[in-house]
């Protein structure tokens, strides 16, 4: 398995949704990026972090993280290998015991960020789903099979209001395609 090391680029809200963000992150020449959407807690714990308020010191992960880095001396990296109806298969990856425990992918990136773990994806995966990087760009793209299913209904609702239908076809075709036998237009 060939992986590319990503690096955490920004986290910023979705417009059409207070409810959801993306967590952005770019391969190392920053030529192309991959988005992973996320919840409004999440947008709030990478905020905390981002603004080096000083009780991030005092929170429960980076407390843990504490542990575990005074009472073990093994490496870790973050392994996004798989992406299953619309959300990303991530390992917590310990290479000197050749050991990995799953992790939501969006908790797996937020202790990278402050544990300073190395990020990794499968290439083939990151080929599929990356998209060009523009640095300070204001619009992100997203691969449409790594929004949720509930995302994806309200997205064809919103389509289909607004009289989208080639947007809304595209969309219940993904539903479909996720096994979403009563997805009609």
């Amino acid at each position: 398995m060939s992986l590319i090391r990503l690096l955490f680029k920004n986290v910023a809200e979705i417009v059409a949704s207070k409810e959801v963000g993306l967590i952005v992150l770019a391969n190392e020449d920053r030529s192309r990026q991959l988005s992973i959407v996320c919840d409004k807690a999440m947008l709030y714990q990478f905020g905390l972090r981002m603004s080096n308020a000083e009780v991030k010191e005092k929170l429960l992960p980076e407390v843990l993280w504490q542990v575990v880095k005074r009472n073990l001396d093994m490496q870790f990296q973050v392994i996004i290998n798989d992406l299953v109806e619309g959300q990303y298969k991530t390992l917590l990856y310990m290479p000197d015991i050749l050991q990995a425990i799953p992790i939501r992918a969006s908790d797996a990136i937020l202790l990278a960020h402050f544990a300073q773990l190395p990020i990794f994806i499968e290439e083939n995966l990151f080929l599929r789903q990356s998209v060009p990087f523009t640095e300070g760009a204001v619009g992100v793209s997203v691969p449409v099979n790594v929004i949720s299913n509930e995302m994806l209904k309200k997205a064809l609702d919103k389509a289909v209001d607004e009289e989208d239908y080639e947007q809304a076809s595209q969309l219940r075709d993904e539903l479909l395609r996720r096994g979403g036998k009563d997805v009609t237009l």
